[in-house]
């Protein structure tokens, strides 16, 4: 499995992390690498890719969702396919639930757009809280393999 991650803070490199130790508890070797050292070659050669990023979400008003997941993306060549599994990470504020939610959905979906434009097919995405990486990355990790081995 070959495992991608957009971090600025460090959040989504955890989470990638926890994803990576995921799939090694169900004995499914993993490829870490942030999109400035993923290789696309070798991305071709994994039987699945989970990629993820972080959605900023600091203020009552909102704030940036990040796009440069989804511009690595536009650079691959074509998927043919390949099972794709999604997490964006977030901070939740309680005077930002609406905003989070409508974030992080954002940036799934941009994300899942960018996939499916290069033929990949996305068949898990989750946003992630920062203090709960661990069961999140299980549930993507288990949705993606139950796929693959379908």
């Amino acid at each position: 499995m070959y495992i991608v991650y957009e971090s600025r803070r460090g959040k989504a490199r955890r989470a990638a992390e926890a994803v990576a130790e995921a799939a090694a508890a169900r004995g499914v070797p993993s490829l870490l690498r942030s999109i400035e050292e993923a290789v696309p070659d070798d991305i071709l050669e994994a039987p699945a890719l989970i990629a993820g990023c972080w959605a900023k979400i600091d203020t009552p008003l909102g704030g940036e969702t990040v796009h440069a997941t989804s511009g690595w993306i536009e650079n691959l060549p074509e998927l043919h396919g390949k099972p794709i599994g999604l997490f964006c990470t977030y901070t939740f504020f309680p005077h930002t639930f609406a905003d989070t939610a409508t974030r992080t959905a954002e940036a799934l979906a941009v994300m899942s757009r960018a996939i499916e434009e290069k033929g990949g097919k996305v068949v898990s995405a989750h946003s992630l809280h920062f203090q709960a990486f661990g069961k999140g990355a299980e549930e993507l990790v288990a949705e993606v393999l139950d796929y693959t081995t379908g």
